[in-house]
């Protein structure tokens, strides 16, 4: 009777809890070795691996992302209410390793370039600016003329084009 009883138990905690989700990478290091961690790459060959259990990620990114994207904005579900911010705009400009960001306001205008590595489906920004010196984003959604991108909780939405162009079009 008590061997069903902790049985029962065990299911119902098994059942009741969420499952964790996290990145794993299978990396390659300088040496040849492979090791498998929670973090992208910092040298040699990666690939990300999907550990949940029968669940396939809907309509996988088969593709790099190139050329420019203009930011529209932000949202906290990758189909939800994008969040404008007409003060800023930034125009993301992507090449196979390399990612330019120009940030306009009012009359300024900052230019930043980050050294990324792409794979289909999500790409890693190399910058000491960030902590850890990196950033990973998924690719959520990825079209001829919408891109899709999560990080740190957030999804940013972006459109074909420079911004100048893109919000010139918008407003016709």
């Amino acid at each position: 009777m008590n061997k069903f009883l902790g049985l029962g138990i065990a299911l119902s905690v098994i059942f009741m809890t969420k499952p964790v989700l996290a990145d794993v990478y299978k990396c390659t290091d300088a040496a040849g070795e492979v090791v498998f961690q929670g973090e992208p790459c910092r040298e040699g060959d990666e690939v990300k691996l999907d550990i949940r259990f029968a669940e396939n990620s809907k309509g996988a990114v088969d593709n790099l992302i190139s050329g420019s994207w203009c930011e529209v904005g932000t949202s906290n579900v990758a189909d939800g209410l994008v969040q404008q911010d007409n003060a800023l705009r930034k125009t993301w400009i992507f090449s196979d390793r390399q990612m330019v960001q120009h940030i306009t306001q009012g009359q300024r205008l900052d230019t930043f370039k980050y050294q990324i590595r792409q794979s289909p489906g999500s790409f890693v920004i190399d910058h000491p600016a960030f902590g850890s010196g990196q950033v990973s984003w998924q690719v959520k959604k990825l079209t001829e003329d919408k891109l899709v991108i999560a990080a740190y909780g957030g999804f940013t939405h972006l459109t074909a084009g420079n911004c100048e162009i893109a919000m010139a079009s918008t407003t016709n």
